[in-house]
């Protein structure tokens, strides 16, 4: 199954004003989903991890006028990087929607300077220099990366415009064309030309690195709409060996650890929205492949697997055509369809298989057989479903709905010879969703009663259907994806309110942190008395915090509140004398701040006194009185913020090699990636990484429903994968039934390869 991407109403209409026809405009529409779901997550990291270059590169300045001037950059980036992710995606749709124009001069990422000529000479500033080589270096790099994919993309998307193949320097979704519209945004806002190299480093770290996954999918997408899909530029080179050789040498690869390079794709989509794995690809890559095919050998894949398994049995291979003593295909169907009116006729398929041979021998005599062919389905189905169930919960409900299931799956794999090599076939895609209703990565919070209700009714209906065809599979099954897409919309949109909530946190503790720096700045100059460097990193650390965040760093109401913080530090700086006066105007400047972030009048007045007067003195208020109410106090927004967990992590041991590596990578994750995370006694329970910040590190981790289920830190995250605890779930190995059928080819792969050892040379 294909995910569907749905598009905001104002690129619909967009869209649907086009001069395009239906077809064209339908496929374009899906591209565009696609490009919104896969680049969103980039562009927003681009942003965020400039800010936080900017920010550590403030940090550790060599003096103020460096730190100040680091410090304006980020400053100027703040109203840019709000909308950037927007305008990125706007353009590139755009650029779709008019796929069919006229071609304008094409859009150069970086336009070298003119070259000196006898008649004059042009003086170009350094900073574009390195702008225009950085530009080039990136398009370069990352077209040679994703060559063959561009090269496919601009056949096919040459198909949509009904015009000759786009090159890399015409084709919407090149990298060309990206940094085209990178440049002309930052140049539209003003930015400065540091600010633009660092725009341009970070969105080549952040978003053209993962862009050929983008292609990927993009060139997938086209060919599942029939643009040019058996189209490929490579052609399949292989080494010639025989079919038994093929079987057996493929164990010894994976034991060697030395598995075939992949790609790897993290899955981010929601519960029945996964794409389904190739099994015809699993096929290819298990038995036939490259030797086979060098050798001039054209096996298909139900006899490769016959083949297999009659090793696996210690038998010879017989040949695919019925033996004399079997029994037709159409008599034991006959039986299966009488068992399958009995739902709990049997409890495995091995109890099917014995319940079947018994009432056929009953009818047709004791000497009577299965065939060839429909012993081997049944086989595969026992293995395929024995995997099954080793990755179930013990839920009752989805247990029952499995065992139900088998007679209708045995009389599909019987009718079709392409049940365990089809790509997408119906009954495997009814199984895959009974199965991850009871999964074992489900937690209790996890389970939809309702999804079980629905699969219950159509399990049910399917029994009164003949299940021979794939089409009583798909009806049973439309039901079913009508609500799990209803349900991936509802926890869609709950995970996204928790989302919003992550990022205001988000937003507050950089408040925060740009507050402490002022008040510390302030405290290092200055040298106010100790106690009153506490009242600052407490009380009036809160008032500027909340002032930063409503009001922002550009806001005359935040220039007020360092111009206050300056006089608080120069007042209480001063020695404190008999005939040291309290600075009236500052100390009700104080007291109203304070007053906003919820301190009692009383405290904010004795407070407000201590910071307006010379040393910080005040007679009518102890100092170990007010200490121990500020500190019985809850700081602004300290009971949701995640700073215990910051503090957590700066305080523990550097990271390790694969520590670190496992930070790295989750640093590049989409957000949406699946995790199966260890939660104890053995237990694993998927979780979605909704979100992460590269400014605070902290994690956002909801469940299958879009419920929060906790918040972490991308370092601890880190530790777990490296320790284990935690690993990400890619798309290869994202639906609970294809992990099965992998499980179960290599469990064959690796009996065929004990029992029937490759000769030696």
């Amino acid at each position: 199954m294909s995910a569907v991407f749905s598009l905001s109403s104002a690129d619909s209409a967009r869209l649907a004003a086009a001069d395009l026809p239906p077809r064209v405009r339908e496929v374009l529409g899906a591209l565009i989903g696609l490009c919104h779901h896969t680049l969103t997550a980039p562009l927003i990291l681009t942003v965020e991890a400039l800010e936080q270059t900017l920010l550590h590169d403030a940090d550790h300045a060599r003096n103020p006028q460096q730190q100040a001037d680091l410090l304006a950059q980020r400053g100027q980036l703040h109203a840019f990087a709000g909308h950037f992710s927007e305008r990125m995606l706007d353009a590139l749709t755009d650029a779709l929607v008019r796929l069919r124009e006229p071609a304008a001069a094409p859009a150069s990422a970086a336009t070298p300077p003119p070259l000196p000529t006898m008649m004059g000479l042009s003086l170009v500033a350094e900073h574009e220099v390195d702008r225009d080589l950085l530009l080039v270096e990136m398009v370069r790099r990352e077209t040679l990366r994703s060559a063959n994919a561009l090269n496919l993309l601009g056949q096919r998307m040459g198909v949509l415009a009904a015009a000759p193949a786009f090159d890399a320097e015409t084709l919407p979704l090149a990298p060309q064309a990206l940094c085209a519209m990178v440049r002309r945004l930052a140049e539209r806002d003003g930015l400065s030309m540091e600010v633009q190299l660092a725009l341009y480093r970070s969105f080549e770290r952040q978003c053209l690195e993962r862009l050929g996954d983008t292609l990927d999918r993009a060139n997938a997408l086209l060919a599942q709409h029939g643009v040019l899909p058996g189209l490929v530029y490579t052609p399949y080179l292989a080494r010639s060996s025989a079919t038994r050789r093929v079987i057996t040498r493929s164990v010894g690869h994976e034991r060697s650890g030395r598995p075939a390079p992949r790609t790897v794709t993290p899955m981010t989509g929601w519960g029945g929205s996964a794409p389904a794995g190739s099994w015809s690809n699993l096929m290819q890559d298990a038995f036939a492949g490259a030797d086979a095919a060098a050798a001039g050998l054209t096996v298909p894949a139900n006899t490769v697997l016959h083949e297999l398994l009659q090793q696996a049995r210690r038998l010879p291979a017989q040949p695919l055509a019925l033996e004399p003593a079997a029994l037709p295909t159409a008599a034991v169907d006959a039986v299966l369809a009488r068992l399958q009116g009995q739902a709990s006729a049997a409890t495995s398929v091995t109890d099917l298989q014995g319940a079947l041979l018994a009432q056929l021998r009953s009818e047709h005599g004791a000497q009577a057989q299965l065939a060839g062919h429909d012993r081997d389905n049944l086989d595969l189905l026992r293995l395929l479903l024995q995997q099954v169930q080793q990755q179930q919960r013990p839920d009752p409900v989805p247990a029952a709905l499995l065992a139900r299931l088998q007679v209708p799956l045995a009389r599909a794999a019987m009718a079709d010879p392409a049940f365990f090599v089809r790509d997408e076939h119906p009954a495997r895609e009814l199984l895959n969703t009974v199965a991850e209703a009871g999964a074992r990565w489900l937690g209790d919070d996890d389970v939809d009663p309702q999804l079980l209700q629905r699969l219950a009714q159509s399990v049910q209906g399917l029994l009164g259907q003949d299940a021979r065809t794939p089409e009583a599979f798909a009806a049973a099954n439309e039901e079913i994806q009508q609500h799990q897409r209803a349900a991936a919309h509802r926890a869609e949109l709950a995970e996204r309110r928790h989302v919003e909530a992550a990022r205001g946190k988000e937003r507050l503790e950089l408040a925060r942190r740009e507050a402490t720096t002022q008040i510390d700045q302030w405290c290092q100059a200055t040298q106010p008395p100790r106690f009153v460097q506490t009242l600052l990193r407490q009380a009036w650390a809160d008032a500027l915090t909340l002032t930063r965040l409503r009001h922002g760093e550009d806001s005359p109401q935040w220039r007020e509140r360092l111009q206050q913080t300056e006089r608080i530090a120069t007042v209480t700086a001063a020695p404190a004398s008999a005939a040291g006066i309290t600075d009236a105007p500052l100390a009700a400047d104080v007291e109203a701040a304070l007053l906003q972030v919820g301190y009692h009048a009383d405290e904010a007045a004795a407070v407000a006194r201590r910071l307006a007067t010379p040393g910080g003195e005040d007679e009518s208020t102890s100092r170990t009185e007010l200490s121990a109410r500020l500190k019985a106090r809850a700081r602004l927004g300290e009971q949701n913020d995640g700073s215990a967990d910051s503090q957590a992590d700066a305080g523990r041991s550097a990271r390790s090699d694969s520590e670190e590596a496992c930070y790295q990578q989750l640093v590049t994750l989409p957000f949406g990636s699946w995790f199966d995370i260890d939660v104890g006694d053995g237990a694993q329970r998927r979780q979605r990484l909704s979100w992460y910040s590269l400014l605070t590190g902290h994690v956002l981790l909801v469940n299958a429903r879009g419920q929060k289920i906790g918040e972490t830190t991308l370092d601890t995250l880190a530790r777990q994968m490296a320790g284990g605890q935690a690993q990400l779930v890619t798309e290869e190995k994202g639906r609970l039934v294809d992990r099965a059928w992998q499980a179960s080819l290599s469990a064959l792969r690796s009996l065929a390869s004990r029992l029937n050892p490759e000769p030696k040379a």
